[in-house]
């Protein structure tokens, strides 16, 4: 069982389904707190206005339509709202601008169709000007958020098992199967709802930002709960805290940029999705997905 005082790293390995979806039902809470630190263009409003749009808007919009795709539009609110949570790069934005409508269409389209293969889906999207990794993957978790969870600087440190220096696709990919696992184990601790690995993610980032900026989101983190429902975690999980916890302050931005270089010279396109901080599938199985933020059956809603 996690208490309040663990990292996200330790509430990772130990928390209970009930800490879970109390931490996931935060996340509005957490998205204000980060929204509050905003003093440039903008500010807490249009972080908030644009988290809304990428989380229960732009998921419709994408299922709305026969063949799955993003619009050019689409793609540069998405990489505002993914920078507005990070570190904002205003020459990213202009660099995403430079693609054409016909590519971003052309290119969403194939790689929607390569899932459930997130490589390949991935290789496809980032042969778009300005899109990297992290980028790809927060298209990819707006529409399909069962396969694909975000690749978020604060989730990638809370991962057992995961190189955060490492920030490649390969190091997605096993962030992504890590988030599966996790969700999988909580759908099998607790049936009154359904897991998926972006919603995993969030509820990561949320208690993530909660213990950085604003403590207090996490007060009435239930501590009751049976402990035997996690007698099952790995003792290797346990064994990475201290290593992990390390990565915190060791991570430099020159490291993504080289590994996501050597990425680039395989994909054509350079990468800007450096870290802030230092399965065949057919379209009858996609088309009946949510967005990832109502875990399906009896309901997590967000206070």
């Amino acid at each position: 069982m996690a208490s309040i005082n663990d990292t996200t790293l330790e509430f990772f390995t130990k928390a209970t389904p009930a800490q879970w979806s109390y931490v996931f039902n935060k996340y509005k809470d957490a998205l204000k707190a980060k929204a509050a630190k905003r003093t440039k263009k903008g500010g807490p409003e249009e972080l908030i206005r644009l988290d809304a749009w990428y989380q229960e808007e732009l998921p419709k919009l994408i299922h709305s339509r026969k063949e799955r795709y993003i619009t050019h539009e689409e793609l540069v609110q998405l990489t505002k709202w993914k920078l507005m949570r990070e570190k904002f790069r205003p020459n990213l934005i202009d660099l995403v601008r430079i693609n054409t409508e016909k590519a971003v269409l052309t290119h969403s389209k194939k790689a929607f169709k390569r899932l459930p293969n997130l490589g390949g889906a991935i290789a496809m999207l980032t042969c778009l000007k300005g899109v990297g990794p992290a980028s790809a993957s927060a298209i990819l978790a707006a529409a399909y958020p069962e396969q694909a969870p975000f690749m978020a600087d604060e989730c990638m440190l809370s991962t057992p098992g995961v190189e955060t220096m490492d920030y490649t696709v390969a190091e997605y990919l096993n962030y992504a199967m890590e988030l599966k696992k996790k969700s999988d184990h909580l759908n099998t601790l607790d049936s009154s709802q359904v897991w998926n690995p972006h919603q995993i993610e969030l509820a990561l980032w949320a208690h993530f930002v909660a213990g950085s900026l604003d403590q207090s989101i996490l007060s009435d983190l239930p501590s009751s709960e049976d402990l035997s429902q996690n007698n099952d975690n790995d003792e290797s999980e346990q064994d990475q805290i201290v290593d992990k916890e390390k990565a915190k302050s060791s991570l430099q931005d020159e490291d993504s940029f080289d590994t996501l270089d050597s990425f680039a010279s395989s994909s054509g396109e350079v990468s800007n999705d450096a870290p802030e901080y230092a399965y065949a599938h057919t379209d009858k199985n996609k088309s009946s997905k949510g967005n990832g933020l109502e875990p399906q059956l009896k309901s997590v809603a967000f206070n």
